[in-house]
């Protein structure tokens, strides 16, 4: 048997602090753990390990390149691989990232051109970046789409046949996400986990806040990266907000504190904050979007559909009541912990990663 070596590629590399980079440190667990040699490819190993990649990075000192930074680097990689390929490297790729060659696995954590139209693109065609995506999935031997939503997208709007793609959902560690009994406070929490910006509910925290100022049973938690953004909740008395956090401390210091995690988003892949609340024992309220709307679709217990309330209206607050009861009277924490751990949990996804990408790691001579 000879072992082959996987290459990620991963603009933003390895990371446990959440997104796709998360998901590549759990890929990058996966292989350590079969004891297969990985190399992360990410933009400082593409720009710092040749003479010319340090030349390639002096074009984004230029508007027009620095612009259009994704478009390049893609294209770099793709060159980049073919020059560097050998022939037991299994290259794994995410997103548009390597839209010029075969790559053995492409990860898609959500469609590029339908995340556009959620986000307000007019013109049907699809963008520079969603093409590169698309080019990715038809050049790559196997696609894995991380929800049933993210391969009907690549079917419909890239034209991506079917049979090419595996849906494997993101796992969640749940060694580290658990129900450790509610930090005890005098109001409900209603916790907000990731960016403060438009596209993941910005203006939904922001009319929010003030209804919650008014209740006097609820307060709101907001657990985000350091953004000018922060400074708008800063006179509200009720909501308070946490920066800086990441997987080794947000279990403690906002899901211990929450009863219910708002996830307001325009558009989602499979979102990891919402496999951590449900881990942790909490149920989780969200617009129709990532795996908000595929747990919705299985019937999975803990997930409750936002309704078709303003968010400035206190009436919402009825809705929050309302899901905390339907939840206490259906099931509990530790079982929905488990529920979630025998469907999500990293033990669950390595076996299905066995069976996905195990067999292009070993063959006999």
């Amino acid at each position: 048997m000879v072992a082959r070596e996987a290459i990620l590629i991963s603009f933003n590399g390895k990371s446990n602090a959440g997104g796709v980079e998360r998901v590549v440190y759990y890929l990058d667990e996966y292989f350590h753990s079969r004891g297969i040699a990985t190399k992360i490819i990410d933009e400082p190993y593409l720009v710092n390990h040749t003479w010319f990649g340090r030349l390639f990075q002096q074009l984004f000192r230029f508007r027009h390149f620095r612009k259009r930074k994704t478009i390049y680097l893609a294209r770099y990689t793709s060159a980049f691989i073919w020059l560097t390929r050998r022939s037991h490297n299994v290259v794994i790729s995410q997103g548009e990232s390597l839209p010029f060659y075969p790559a053995h696995f492409v990860f898609i954590h959500g469609s590029y051109h339908c995340m556009e139209l959620a986000y307000g693109r007019k013109d049907p065609r699809l963008s520079r970046i969603a093409a590169l995506q698309q080019r990715s999935c038809m050049m790559a031997r196997q696609i894995i789409a991380v929800s049933a939503k993210v391969k009907q997208d690549l079917i419909t709007y890239y034209h991506v046949p079917a049979e090419k793609i595996i849906i494997q959902n993101n796992c969640v560690d749940t060694a580290r996400f658990y129900p450790s009994g509610k930090k005890t406070a005098q109001r409900r929490t209603l916790l907000y986990v990731g960016r403060l910006v438009k596209e993941k509910g910005l203006g939904a925290l922001q009319q929010l806040a003030p209804v919650i100022e008014q209740s006097d049973d609820w307060q709101l938690l907001i657990a985000c990266n350091d953004t000018p953004d922060i400074a708008f909740f800063a006179d509200f008395r009720h909501t308070s907000v946490k920066t800086g956090l990441d997987i080794s401390n947000i279990g403690t210091e906002a899901y211990a504190f929450a009863d219910l995690l708002i996830v307001p988003s325009m558009f989602e892949g499979f979102e990891l904050v919402t496999l951590e609340a449900l881990s942790a024992g909490i149920p989780v309220t969200g617009t129709r979007v990532g795996a908000i709307s595929e747990l919705l679709d299985r019937g999975f217990p803990g997930v409750y559909l936002l309704p078709e309330i303003a968010y400035d209206n206190p009436e919402i607050l009825s809705h929050f009541d309302n899901v905390l009861a339907a939840f206490h009277s259906s099931t509990n924490p530790h079982t929905l912990h488990q529920q979630v751990a025998e469907a999500f949990g990293i033990e669950e996804y390595m076996k299905k990663m066995d069976i996905i990408v195990g067999p292009s790691f070993f063959h006999t001579r």
